[in-house]
C-alpha cells in the first residue's frame, strides 16, 4: 500500500473502480513493472556512467542458460578453490 500512496493522493478511490471492474490483477501488474522501470532508471543515473540507458537495460536481460555440463564444471571448480584455503590441521 505504502507505493500506491506514494503515487496516488487516495489509492482507495482507484482500488474501489479497478477491484469491482475485476481488474486487479492487470492493475497489480502494470503497476509493479513501473516500478520496477523507476528504480531502474534511478539506480541507472546514480550508478552507472560508461554506457547509454538502453545498453544497461539490454546487460540486465537473462543471459543464457548454462548447460548442465558447465554448472558442474562450475561447482567442482568452486569446491576445488574452496579446499584449496582449508588449513589442514596440525596434530600437537
Amino acid at each position: 500500500m505504502d507505493l500506491l500512496f506514494h503515487r496516488y493522493a487516495s489509492p482507495f478511490l482507484l482500488l474501489d473502480q479497478i477491484i469491482p471492474a475485476g481488474e486487479l490483477s492487470e492493475f497489480v501488474n502494470k503497476f509493479w513493472k513501473a516500478c520496477d522501470e523507476q528504480n531502474t532508471w534511478e539506480f541507472f543515473l546514480s550508478k552507472v556512467f560508461d554506457m547509454s540507458y538502453a545498453d544497461f537495460k539490454e546487460s540486465l536481460k537473462p543471459q543464457k542458460m548454462m548447460s548442465e555440463e558447465e554448472i558442474e564444471a562450475t561447482i567442482n571448480e568452486s569446491l576445488d578453490i574452496m579446499n584449496s584455503f582449508i588449513p589442514e590441521r596440525s596434530e600437537n
